[in-house]
């Protein structure tokens, strides 16, 4: 489908920095629009949840629009729409997260959200510009292996899973999932709409799949 026929929603959770994703896919033509408060999403071809912060607000967020009904009719209605979570928006796909102790989340991935060892990081959080390692069979995303993306992020995602992660990033030798895929919900760790020309290219690369 072209850019300039998908539709947008991306959904507003009052942390997330909705505007740049709003321009992000208005520069390459897409329709767009935010979501602030529960309403059918079937009208939807992308389905965007962002987010920065504490996980346990977010889900609290998330729950208080009592839109996550609306996300499954629209994850249901056609294999061809697609959920993407960027940075906490991919953590709340999740099981549960040990943010704060224990939270669940969303349970559309199974797996849970840990904290970056910083014994083992050096560095936490991890905010700096970083590759991500695709795997060498996957053709939706192998031409970004190697690229650099903008991170900003103190947790992980831990799928249980081994099969939805296609690619990994390395933080001072410590590698985590930066990019999951469960069907037609894409989790991407780092953030494309601040990563310059490579992050609207991995948007270019969801919409194609539509």
């Amino acid at each position: 489908m072209l850019d300039s026929k998908i539709k947008v929603g991306i959904i507003d959770l009052g942390i997330n920095n909705t505007q740049s994703i709003y321009n992000a896919y208005q520069s390459i033509g897409c329709k767009v629009k935010i979501i602030k408060k529960k309403q059918s999403l079937t009208n939807y071809n992308i389905i965007v949840l962002p987010g920065v912060g504490s996980f346990k607000y977010g889900i609290n967020k998330l729950n208080s629009l009592k839109i996550k009904t609306e996300i499954k009719k629209f994850l249901e209605k056609n294999p061809k729409n697609y959920l993407v979570g960027i940075c906490l928006g991919m953590q709340l796909f999740f099981d549960q997260s040990l943010e704060f102790g224990l939270t669940k989340g969303m349970s559309f991935i199974q797996g849970q959200v840990l904290p970056l060892d910083l014994k083992k990081c050096k560095k936490v959080p991890h905010m700096n510009w970083n590759s991500v390692l695709v795997n060498k069979d996957n053709k939706i995303f192998g031409k970004f292996s190697k690229k650099k993306f903008y991170f900003v992020h103190s947790f992980f995602c831990k799928p249980l899973e081994q099969s939805q992660v296609i690619a990994q990033t390395n933080h001072n030798n410590f590698k985590f999932c930066s990019i999951v895929k469960n069907n037609n919900i894409i989790g991407l760790q780092f953030h494309p709409e601040k990563s310059g020309n490579e992050g609207i290219k991995v948007l270019k690369t969801i919409n194609k799949l539509i």
